[in-house]
């Protein structure tokens, strides 16, 4: 699950910041949340035009997506400042942890991908997951999720890095704080 807030150009970012701070350590142990990674893109830095709060969701349950998104769980705060934004969800896949440690994240990374119109999906999917696996081993690597939006036959690569990732890994965006309850239960082989 996604959402992205775009904030005005001359908006301080240090208020998100702050929000994040406080708010952020509320949902370390949130029932069937897998993983939040609370993202920010900030003008001008990195290659954004924009200044963003987009929080990323892995859900261990879609009960806790639930509880969260409309039985109290906490998503009527962010209503509450700065509108009902638009949460994208996708169906996931794979989910791999790399070889950097969790406790190191400082940046994500999104890139969607259509899959073609004409062709059966299972193939483009397949080859997905192989990529995936590459990828996840990869120098600075800490965790990388694949899903898929079967509305729009949109495929996303979700990644969270120790260090400075490659510019070819997709939107690059600053990891202000991890919540991971559940991510061991997500995580292949754990």
């Amino acid at each position: 699950m996604h959402y992205a807030i775009t904030l005005p150009a001359d908006y301080d970012m240090a208020i998100i910041r702050a929000r994040v701070a406080s708010k952020g350590p509320l949902l370390d142990d949130f029932p069937g949340l897998g993983l939040k990674a609370y993202l920010i893109r900030e003008k001008g830095v990195r290659g954004s035009t924009v200044n963003q709060y987009a929080p990323f969701y892995l859900w261990a349950s879609p009960e806790g997506m639930g509880r969260f998104l409309w039985e109290g769980g906490g998503f009527a705060g962010l209503v509450a400042a700065f509108g009902r934004p638009s949460v994208r969800r996708w169906a996931g896949l794979s989910c791999l942890s790399g070889p950097s440690s969790l406790s190191n994240v400082r940046f994500a990374t999104l890139r969607e991908q259509a899959i073609a119109a004409d062709i059966d999906p299972s193939g483009a999917i397949a080859e997905a997951r192989e990529q995936l696996a590459i990828e996840a081993v990869r120098e600075g690597s800490c965790l990388s999720a694949l899903a898929v939006d079967p509305t729009d036959w949109k495929q996303m690569v979700f990644r969270l890095w120790a260090s400075e990732p490659p510019e070819e890994a997709g939107s690059t965006y600053e990891v202000l704080h991890l919540s991971r309850p559940g991510v061991d239960g997500l995580i292949a082989g754990v």
